[in-house]
């Protein structure tokens, strides 16, 4: 998956937990598409507190998803979801039973 959507999708689901300047900097960056530098003219701020902000953001998000496994969950259960839609249930059955088997299980 690309680090951009990776980390627009990480933000989505834990984006709330980063402080509010944090949410503002990761916003300009990730979702508005500023540089680095645009950021640190806007905030009045200099591009390594942005460049640093930035990679605590995304430490954090990276950290709150090894914990709770949300995103990876969420991708377990569209995959899930699309196996439903097929023909030979019973092999779809047997796979979906792989797919939802937690890694710490295998």
């Amino acid at each position: 998956m690309d680090k951009n959507i990776e980390f627009s999708m990480l933000y989505d689901i834990y984006g709330k937990l980063l402080t509010k300047k944090q949410q503002e900097i990761f916003e300009e960056y990730y979702l508005y598409n500023l540089s680095l530098r645009e950021i640190a003219e806007n905030k009045k701020i200099s591009y390594q507190a942005v460049r640093d902000s930035i990679k605590s953001s995304e430490t954090t998000l990276v950290n709150f998803e090894k914990v709770t496994n949300t995103l990876s969950l969420i991708e377990r259960m569209e995959k899930a979801y699309n196996l439903c839609d097929s023909e030979d249930l019973n092999k779809k059955r047997q796979q979906l039973k792989k797919l939802l088997k937690s890694e710490d299980d295998i």
